[in-house]
């Protein structure tokens, strides 16, 4: 349910500036909604997240990428047999050199560092049972970094569609439950973008 309430918010907003931009003729902002998959230490995970880049000049991007992604392939039992899950969110900065092919299309190498939350915890018919601070089995803080190949459609001038490709990695994960690579691994998203 809170999912689709955040889904829902993200989307009236991502709207409302797609409809400024369309009143606007200058535009060196775009704001993008990605959903993604990555493989992850060899696990699936699906993920939703956001961006917004400052457009510098023809050939570079510079702007902040957040994205939450969850394991949708795995779950994981504790010693009294009660299933919890893998999920986890980063905040990077982006730096996007890229060239355009023509008028419709640009290719851009998004290149990000930042840093990261890895959480394990309980699926909900256990979380009844459990205080809210018992909930959670274990998070930690991580870095990330990753590099990717982005090549854009545009759909009139401020609009465009987006697909990319790249691999992340991150710094170590610090909890036993986490396993080598955890989140590391070839990523895949695609995104819907707006200037304004």
């Amino acid at each position: 349910m809170k999912k689709s309430i955040i889904t829902v918010m993200v989307l009236v907003l991502l709207l409302s500036i797609a409809t400024v931009a369309m009143a606007q003729e200058e535009h060196n902002w775009n704001a993008s909604l990605v959903m993604g998959a990555s493989l992850s230490g060899g696990d699936g995970m699906g993920g939703i997240g956001a961006e917004i880049l400052y457009e510098f000049n023809d050939n570079l991007e510079v702007g902040f990428h957040a994205y939450a992604q969850a394991e949708v392939s795995k779950e994981y039992v504790d010693t009294v047999g009660r299933a919890y899950h893998m999920s986890s969110g980063y905040g990077t900065l982006v730096i996007k050199p890229k060239f355009s092919i023509g008028e419709m299309w640009e290719i851009g190498f998004p290149l990000e560092t930042g840093n990261g939350l890895i959480q394990y915890r309980y699926n909900g018919e256990y979380r009844e049972e459990l205080r809210w601070t018992d909930e959670i089995i274990d998070q930690v803080n991580h870095s990330v970094y990753s590099a990717g190949i982005e090549p854009k459609f545009f759909l009139g001038e401020k609009a465009a569609l987006t697909v990319a490709a790249g691999y992340r990695v991150t710094g170590p994960l610090r909890t036993d439950l986490a396993e080598e690579g955890e989140l590391n691994g070839f990523w895949g998203r695609f995104g819907f973008s707006v200037g304004f």
